[in-house]
């Protein structure tokens, strides 16, 4: 049997999630502009200078350390969530408050939910090697997992 290697991560909820998740990571270090940069309709990152160009972020924890440019992002995400393209949780170093009126909103209009998470730079970089991730309704750790 294969072991996993797990870490614990100390972390801010800013929307917590309802239940425990076991999420698929998509990781990056360059921010994202969710206008331009992610095609709503397929949930994959169009902007071709981004590390994770071509990768879906539907479904997944996506991790980028902050936004960039536009005030669209949120809505960007509302549409993603509509179309169900959406990722199932953001982690972020710094989560602009752009971003975060996506999934502010989206919990009203779609009864969807999806968690925003807080690391710090320290914390944050820890997630580069790995694959998985579980987030919890209580607490404020994250575990992540590199199979």
């Amino acid at each position: 049997m294969e072991e996993k290697t797990m870490v614990e991560l100390s972390c801010k909820y800013i929307i917590a999630p309802k239940k425990t998740l076991q999420l698929e990571l998509l990781f990056s270090n360059d921010p994202i502009s969710f206008f331009g940069g992610v095609n709503s309709k397929n949930g994959k990152i169009e902007d071709h200078r981004h590390s994770s160009y071509q990768e879906s972020i539907t479904n997944k924890a996506f991790a980028f350390p902050f936004g960039k440019g536009s005030s669209g992002a949120g809505l960007v995400l509302m549409e993603m969530a509509r179309l169900q393209t959406a990722p199932a949780a953001i982690i972020n170093i710094r989560t602009d408050p752009v971003i975060l009126t996506g999934p502010l909103i989206c919990k009203h209009f779609y009864d969807q939910f999806f968690p925003v998470i807080n690391l710090t730079r320290e914390e944050y970089a820890k997630l580069s090697i790995m694959k998985k991730v579980a987030l919890f309704a209580t607490g404020e750790i994250l575990e992540a997992f590199e199979k």
